[in-house]
């Protein structure tokens, strides 16, 4: 927390901070991500063969990672150069947060679609309309995602045009000789007034989303835990082992599941708050938008962490490449 001029306190954090974090989260979650990729190209001969839709959900979170951190590197990139003037680098930066946000939604999505592919995967279906769920579950991924890339696309590109109408109508208010006539300014104050409007109810309805979204993931991974909580009590009643592969892998993917729904809800609470705080204190909260960023940095890092200890893909692989490094490093000191 900083102190500006008039006395008041700035709720921020320091470029240096900021630079360190969120380096070393890029860089490690980027590494790691390209490992995921080399997995799924090549992977191990002992681990499972990736099905539709699990693969393009993977490759979905995967890519969309490397895209948000590389935004984040852009932007730690960004504090240390100037540009040559000052709509470049208003519309630049604004450009690149619309990227992060989008690439970080759709990330979202692909969890949740995720969450709902291990619960019709573990959890037997009863009633007709899981059952239709089941058997119809790569056409319902498939359409959800781009249903919902869709949406996020068509705020991706009207929160550009406000920017890009914002912009204008600075030059043009700050320019003397601006030879803009009155109906050009009403025209662009209409503009304004119009793509303000629609950032309003994409707010509010990305809100929704938010609260949906936390109800499907809630649900799934509630019904998944309660499901094998059963399946283990039958199985101690019975007598039976617990050393199944195939329960200890349900254990896990439902365990990293809830890992990812606890750290959706602390992300998305704090970036739906972000807006009315910046719109109450615009020089006050964040105003160099460091924390904002980080926020989206760190999820996205935790969240890659946690992809890799769920599936087993990726899992395996680094298992062996470790064994394999130590292996190494005990023949060189022998």
């Amino acid at each position: 927390m900083a102190q500006n001029d008039s006395g008041v306190d700035v709720i921020g954090m320091s470029f240096n901070v900021f630079a360190v974090v969120n380096v070393s989260a890029s860089v490690s979650s980027i590494l790691m991500n390209l490992f995921f990729v080399f997995c799924m190209i090549l992977p191990h001969q002992e681990s499972e063969q990736l099905k539709q839709p699990l693969s393009i959900l993977l490759g979905s979170l995967v890519g969309c990672s490397i895209a948000v951190h590389a935004c984040v590197l852009v932007f730690v990139h960004n504090g240390f150069i100037s540009f040559a003037s000052d709509s470049s680098q208003f519309m630049f930066y604004h450009l690149i947060q619309e990227l992060m946000l989008f690439t970080m939604r759709t990330s979202v999505t692909s969890h949740i679609w995720l969450n709902v592919y291990y619960y019709c995967q573990i959890v037997p279906a009863q009633c007709s309309f899981f059952i239709w769920l089941k058997r119809n579950i790569r056409v319902f991924v498939y359409s959800a995602l781009v249903t919902e890339k869709l949406f996020f696309l068509s705020g991706f590109i009207s929160n550009i045009l406000y920017y890009s109408e914002v912009l204008q109508c600075c030059y043009s208010t700050n320019d003397t000789n601006s030879s803009l006539t009155g109906t050009q300014h009403n025209a662009t104050d209409t503009k304004l007034l119009v793509l303000s409007n629609i950032f309003n109810v994409q707010y509010w309805l990305r809100l929704a989303y938010f609260l949906l979204s936390l109800c499907v993931m809630s649900a799934s991974s509630g019904v998944t835990v309660l499901y094998l909580w059963r399946h283990m009590m039958n199985m101690e009643e019975s007598s039976s082992s617990f050393s199944s592969p195939r329960l200890h892998r349900h254990m896990r993917v439902t365990i990293t599941g809830i890992i990812h729904a606890v750290l959706y809800i602390i992300c998305s609470t704090w970036l739906i708050c972000d807006g009315p705080l910046r719109i109450q204190l615009p020089s006050h909260f964040d105003p160099e938008r460091n924390i904002y960023c980080t926020v989206i940095s760190l999820y996205t890092f935790c969240s890659t962490l946690n992809l890799g200890a769920g599936q087993s893909i990726f899992r395996q692989r680094i298992v062996n490449a470790w064994q394999n490094l130590l292996q190494i490093f005990k023949y060189l000191y022998e």
